[in-house]
């Protein structure tokens, strides 16, 4: 086999700096990788990034930049520990592939030859075999009843194997392509009966132990210290720690590694199975595994667990890999010599690996044929006077697109498409850590918006009807902290989200009974039916058997800072009245606060911090009154008078704060939780009297409207860009956002309610109580 490079590039530090390489080609290449992945953690704000090139000879080069704990004080660098996730199945199927050498084992018999206690329900007919499982066309459920994804205390893998058996098969075995974590462990636990052994052991005994990779297992205890920091991220939701879950699944995703062990793995791949001791499969067994087992025409096509694809004509096999705040890439072209992995450390971008992955081995692949190498595609946030133009609401009739501005960046919420809008030297992308999608265009002026080739028209959202009983019963948060379920309404349709980043719309097939689509997702073919209770309250949402409790976040959060507050109240007001306001340089503006009822006596007060209906749980404000200043308070009136024109009246919660109430808030909220609180010592919007709590109320009924989540909640519903609730709930949060924007206020990013005077920098902060302020005019 002809061999690409034949140069070795060092890694002498996390920040990719080379030793003095001996071919500047090489280290051309270096460099450009690395600009490139250095770009991607900068703008989508990766904790660290891992890549390596791996040759016929080994790691020729690797690179490592940011860093490996939540503090920033250790750099990520090659020995750092990274999650590979379902990279994980290809060193099950090589285990497989072993015993098929050995005769232990027949890819075509029916797996309960070798375990006879496998016997999910099965109303088509058929066995189910190796093949099929290595394949993903076992006709299998995606995850099984115990060990699975969200399963936070897991049994062991026989366990979730054994629980399989109350599952019924979705499709015929053999029959379609059905992603299953579940099929693979259930080959772990075949390979485990087979050897006598506990599936990790057999796993070290047949595949990492041969292959020299100390530094790789499947549970973290033995590599405390080195497993790289990892996030979660939503859209609409705040990052935080990825939680370190070990599944209940290990053959399907629980591999711990590094750059160089998995580098070790691809290099074996390259040399048909050959290593240093041995081989870890005879060349034909590999072949076997990247010939495409079955006519699909999905966009995955499968050999024996490998993917198998092309790339400008040569042929590329590995897999991609996403587990609890990590991503991963392994891609091999064993025609040409040359392999790539690559880690990224935010939860599911796998886009990020994956491009990182093509770019890294199209530029090798430049560089060998004396090409110029390609250019890694950048791309700009869509900001300022652009986003403003191009924000809006679109139709095309059936289904709507918005694009709105969310932390001063263009964003867009389409069907099954969420993420930033970002400009490139052809156009638009979606793109950001989680998602990239290239078919977008949109029109100069803003009229029209192309997602996927279908066109949407810009128009006014009309009042949307509110949805039948049985879906807004729905509607609403289900599972844990870890994984959140979620279903909403969207064009009149239900949707899910599941899974962090998948949107799913949702096919009514009974009472409480819905199906995904058949044939795009995560969970094609499979169902959510509800339970209710006595009473007819939805209490959870069962997926394919797999429990989801419906949950409140945010009054789960509300009641554990109500009890510490309660317990420290007089604590906290005494420190925060003790405390001092941050020192600043004199205010481009004097402080002219107003009384938002004297601007306008229609308004209406609703002070929840005068009485105990807030977050705190206490009375924190000594009277019921709200000030802005006075260019603010007269904005609000104008914005009240042109929202009673359509029905609605201005609910003012909260206005002018004293900045002791800040700190108050502060000291008193759950450190995970203060993206809904502001800092003290930089003090806030409300501090200078320049930002306002309200919501509307309905002129005719006297009712505050319903929107997507509660004032003051500790969730992801209180986001101004949150996609859920129903169409109903998010068209008011979208009336009450565009009239008051109008006036020269800004939403603030992670309350809906929160809006802020475009001036706000120019005031001095506060602390002045309501009764101070009324002394001061009554004097």
């Amino acid at each position: 086999m002809k061999r690409l490079l034949a140069w070795v590039i060092v890694l002498i530090a996390p920040a990719a700096a080379l030793a003095q390489a001996p071919d500047p080609a090489l280290d051309r290449a270096a460099a450009l990788i690395a600009d490139a992945a250095q770009w991607e953690m900068r703008e989508k704000r990766i904790p660290s990034i891992a890549i390596a090139i791996v040759g016929q000879d080994g790691v020729r080069w690797s690179g490592a930049w940011g860093k490996a704990d939540a503090d920033g004080n250790v750099p990520a660098a090659p020995d750092t520990v990274y999650r590979a996730g379902s990279v994980s199945k290809l060193f099950t199927d090589v285990a497989v592939m072993k015993l098929v050498e050995q005769g232990k084992l027949d890819l075509d018999a029916p797996v309960r030859t070798y375990l006879p206690t496998f016997q999910p329900k099965n109303p088509f007919g058929g066995e189910i075999t190796l093949r099929q499982l290595m394949t993903h066309r076992s006709g299998l459920v995606r995850e099984p009843l115990r060990g699975h994804y969200f399963d936070t205390a897991p049994k062991g893998q026989a366990d979730a194997v054994l629980s399989l058996n109350d599952t019924t098969l979705v499709a015929a075995p053999g029959t379609i392509t059905k992603y299953s974590n579940a099929g693979i462990a259930v080959v772990g636990e075949v390979v485990a009966r087979v050897t006598g052994l506990p599936y990790e052991k057999a796993l070290h005994s047949l595949v990492l132990d041969p292959l020299g990779m100390a530094s790789s297992g499947l549970t973290a205890a033995p590599f405390a210290g080195r497993i790289a920091y990892s996030e979660m991220a939503a859209f609409d939701g705040p990052r935080i720690a990825a939680p370190p879950i070990e599944l209940g699944t290990p053959a399907a995703g629980s591999l711990f590694t590094t750059t160089g062990d998995l580098g070790r793995f691809a290099q074996a791949l390259l040399n048909k199975g050959a290593i240093p001791n041995g081989r870890m499969l005879k060349a034909a067994s590999l072949d076997e595994m990247w010939r495409r087992q079955y006519p699909d025409p999905g966009a995955r096509v499968f050999g024996l667990g490998f993917v198998v694809g092309d790339m400008d004509g040569k042929r590329v096999v590995g897999h991609g890999g996403a587990i609890y705040g990590h991503a991963t890439e392994l891609r091999v072209l064993p025609d040409d010599g040359i392999g790539v992995v690559a880690f990224s450390t935010v939860d599911s971008s796998n886009h990020i690996t994956a491009r990182l992955a093509d770019y890294a081995l199209r530029t090798m692949l430049a560089l060998k044929a004396g090409a110029e190498p390609p250019a890694f595609l950048k791309s700009e946030l869509v900001t300022g006077d652009t986003a403003k133009r191009l924000s809006g609401w679109f139709t095309n009739g059936k289904q709507s697109v918005s694009t709105r501005i969310y932390a001063g960046r263009l964003v867009i919420d389409a069907p099954e498409l969420v993420g930033d809008i970002r400009h490139t030297a052809t156009g638009y992308v979606v793109e950001d850590a989680q998602t990239r999608f290239e078919k977008l265009a949109i029109a100069d002026d803003g009229a029209w918006i192309e997602v996927g080739g279908v066109r949407y028209a810009r128009g006014e959202m009309l009042e949307p009807p509110r949805p039948n009983a049985e879906l807004a019963a729905l509607v609403g948060d289900y599972g844990w902290e870890h994984n959140v379920l979620r279903v909403y309404e969207r064009d009149g349709t239900p949707f899910v989200w599941i899974e962090w980043t998948e949107h799913s719309p949702l096919t009514r097939t009974a009472a409480d009974h819905y199906a995904f689509p058949t044939n795009r997702g995560l969970y094609p073919f499979e169902a959510l039916a509800f339970e209710r209770d006595a009473a007819g309250t939805v209490t959870a949402a069962s997926l394919s058997g797999i429990r989801f409790p419906r949950r409140d976040f945010g009054a789960e959060v509300e009641a554990k800072v109500r009890e510490g507050v309660q317990a420290n109240f007089a604590g906290l007001r005494t420190a925060a009245l003790a405390a001092t306001p941050p020192h600043e340089p004199p205010s481009a503006k004097p402080s002219d606060l107003y009384a938002i009822t004297r601007a306008d006596p229609t308004i209406r007060l609703d002070v929840r911090y005068a009485g105990t209906n807030n977050f705190m749980g206490i009375p924190v404000y000594e009277s019921a009154r709200a000030y802005l200043q006075r260019p603010a308070a007269e904005a609000l009136a104008r914005v009240n008078q042109a929202l009673r024109k359509r029905g609605y009246g201005l609910l003012i919660h909260d206005a002018y704060r004293p900045w002791y109430v800040t700190k108050m808030f502060w000291d008193a909220s759950p450190v995970s939780s203060r993206m809904f609180v502001a800092d003290p010592s930089q003090g806030s919007r409300h501090n200078r009297g320049a930002a306002v709590d309200l919501t509307m109320f309905d002129l005719a009924t006297g009712k505050p409207m319903e929107t997507t989540g509660r004032y003051d909640e500790f969730s992801t519903r209180s986001y101004s860009n949150f996609v859920g609730g129903t169409d109903h709930q998010r068209w008011l949060r979208e009336v009450l956002r565009s009239a008051i924007e109008a006036e020269g206020f800004d939403v603030y990013p992670e309350e809906w309610w929160h809006f802020d005077f475009g001036s706000w920098r120019d005031y001095p902060i506060g602390n002045k109580t309501f009764e101070e302020l009324e002394g001061r005019r009554r004097r």
